[in-house]
């Protein structure tokens, strides 16, 4: 073994804001030697960091042909990942084990979740792929969306994983993940869905464009979010779409592309209209590809 690069990662899993903490460690990460992750002050990670954690590692497992090690796991954080498949990506080396008694039992949990997986970037695999995610949804929803559930809702956000897990295969240029899951964090319930890619991100899927068309970085974010265009449709509804039903729905999306990223929230403004804010970032550190997070609070 080489020389080792132990990197102490703060507790910044547990939010998708904090997860930019995590963001400026990834310099230090692809640095020269073998690197490992402490993750001993970790207290709960949610689901669109965890999705950032394993893109992390399959870029530096592409880099460099080697896994990044992670150690010293809390055991409830450890549990959470197991049951999540994310030691089942192949990605990191994990030597920490738990006892089969103590692993969370799937015929529960199984209910409010929809594990990691993956979306290939070959269309007629991806497409297999997300009728296989959109079946487990369905027979998971009425748990995954027990705060939120009424007649239409699971409909709709079978749409909503349609159209953003097409985005994978249409213009990523590269594989994605998907994760799905109602948790409770500081007494508040949330679900999130997560589709994550580290492709070339939403500026480059629209290289044909001129900027002036639908703008760049953080503004043609917010362009897709609102107007129905499509980089590889002449007309398309795509992440439009989506918003509007976040928006039905109270929600929030979150949008990291590359160096720029969009939050929409949802609010009832004083005449009980439901508006979208829009908060736009750009400029930001680097990661590669179109991080989205959708998440719904009760």
């Amino acid at each position: 073994m080489g020389k080792m690069n132990i990197i102490q990662i703060p507790d910044c899993l547990k939010d998708i804001y904090l997860f930019e903490k995590f963001i400026l460690f990834r310099k230090k990460i692809f640095t020269d030697g073998d690197c490992v992750l402490d993750l001993s002050n970790i207290t709960f990670i949610e689901p669109y960091s965890m999705v950032g954690l394993i893109l992390t590692g399959r870029e530096y497992l592409r880099n460099t042909s080697e896994k990044i090690t992670l150690i010293n796991i809390p055991f409830s954080v450890l549990q959470y990942l197991i049951r999540m498949n994310f030691t089942d990506t192949g990605i990191f080396n994990i030597e920490q084990k738990i006892d089969a008694k103590k692993l969370f039992k799937r015929s529960a949990f199984s209910k409010k979740v929809v594990e990691i997986t993956e979306i290939p970037n070959k269309e007629t695999e991806s497409i297999s792929r997300i009728s296989a995610i959109i079946a487990k949804f369905r027979s998971r929803a009425q748990f995954i969306l027990k705060y939120w559930l009424d007649d239409d809702i699971t409909d709709y956000f079978v749409t909503v994983i349609s159209e953003v897990c097409q985005n994978i295969f249409e213009h990523s240029l590269d594989s994605g993940y998907i994760s799905i899951q109602t948790y409770e964090y500081n007494n508040e319930k949330s679900v999130g869905f997560v589709i994550s890619d580290s492709g070339i991100g939403i500026d480059g899927s629209f290289e044909k464009y001129s900027k002036n068309q639908y703008g760049t970085g953080a503004e043609l974010i917010k362009n897709v979010l609102t107007e129905p265009i499509s980089s590889k449709r002449d007309f398309g509804y795509g992440l439009c779409r989506v918003s509007n039903i976040v928006q039905q729905f109270k929600g929030s999306i979150f949008i990291r592309s590359n160096t720029s990223s969009v939050t929409m929230i949802s609010r009832t403004d004083p005449d009980k209209k439901n508006e979208k804010f829009f908060f736009l970032k750009n400029n930001i550190p680097e990661f590669n590809g179109t991080q989205i997070s959708i998440i719904l609070k009760a």
